[in-house]
């Protein structure tokens, strides 16, 4: 069995530490670094060991630490320095004792630390609503189906775009910070869906591309996306959006701390756009490949040309991942 697989014992057994000391690592541990295992801990609970290294290293000068040791096994010697440093300072009585909770999947009870690190940097230490075992094959990176139908895997990704009200980028679910930002009642839903989930690799070999699959589950193919709550969405700051694809992008924008508006008018005819941000205009020109469609967006493109208007255009592509958005977008708001 894996550490993934319990429920009623830690994921890591808490006596493999032993005292440790090293005189290269005493000369420039001071107060700083004794402060930063609190926080650690405050932030980690019995697992904070396993961030502290990062931590003191990203709070640490390059110079301080090159000077006084190699690179090899660094980590693990700041790691065990920092065990036995907050056990000398009773500093581990900061740690809260773990829970026992029943897992709303599967209905089994667990205990909190039998999550390992990986499942609960995912979740949160104060969100850990689910047992490993529910968790392991779902959202953790290259999990899911190999055998789901095609009709299966759209079907699954028509409840995903339903459930998130925003296109899901490839892996969706499985990524560290997928999960901020949702409460329990959020996260059971998707859960339930996840366990649906068809895995990238299956997904690649059954359309070719992610993209592709969200075109013949019907999510790109319209401007607007007919789901069971209606044609219009509500994007997180309030803007009533009339596509996914255009919730997507508004998200986007608010998660970054952009302020824009929406449909402001092009400089000459009746033409809107569909944001604004300090004068530049973003379009999502969801129906690309139409004839009429694409005659209408070359004439906002020259528009645009014409007045000294900087354009973003956005397309079905561009959604299917944040680090496109950042490219499209962010880089331009930069200039």
């Amino acid at each position: 069995m894996s550490i993934y697989d319990y429920r009623d014992r830690p994921a890591y057994r808490s006596d493999v530490f032993k005292p440790y000391k090293n005189q290269n690592i005493s000369k420039w541990w001071g107060k700083d670094q004794d402060n930063l295992i609190k926080l650690t801990i405050g932030k980690w609970q019995w697992n904070w060991y396993w961030e502290i290294s990062d931590i003191v290293i990203s709070h640490t000068s390059e110079e301080t630490i090159a000077s006084f040791m190699s690179t090899t096994n660094l980590n693990n010697k700041i790691m065990y320095f920092a065990v036995s440093r907050a056990q000398e300072l009773g500093l581990t009585n900061l740690i809260r004792k773990p829970k026992w909770k029943v897992c709303p999947l599967c209905h089994n009870k667990f205990i909190e630390n039998s999550l390992p690190h990986p499942l609960i940097k995912r979740l949160g230490i104060d969100q850990i609503d689910f047992c490993s075992p529910c968790l392991r094959d779902t959202i953790l990176q290259n999990t899911g189906s190999q055998t789901a139908s095609k009709e299966e895997v759209l079907a699954y990704l028509r409840e995903l775009v339903t459930a998130l009200q925003r296109i899901p980028h490839q892996g969706y679910g499985e990524g560290i910070n997928d999960f901020k930002g949702l409460n329990s009642k959020e996260r059971l839903e998707l859960l339930q869906i996840f366990q649906k989930k068809p895995s990238t690799r299956h997904v690649k070999k059954l359309f070719g591309t992610w993209l592709q699959a969200l075109i013949d589950a019907g999510i790109l193919e319209d401007d607007v996306r007919r789901t069971s709550r209606g044609i219009q969405c509500i994007a997180k700051d309030g803007h009533v959006c009339l596509s996914i694809g255009e919730k997507t992008i508004d998200d986007f924008l608010y998660a970054n701390g952009i302020t824009h508006n929406k449909e402001p008018y092009y400089p000459e005819g009746k033409y809107r756009a569909d944001f604004d941000v300090n004068g530049v205009f973003i379009e999502y020109f969801g129906l690309a490949g139409n004839p009429d469609y694409d005659k209408k967006t070359k004439l906002k493109q020259k528009l645009c040309k014409k007045y000294g208007v900087t354009l973003i255009s956005l397309f079905p592509s561009d959604l299917v991942s944040d680090s496109r958005l950042d490219v499209k977008i962010l880089n331009v708001l930069k200039q």
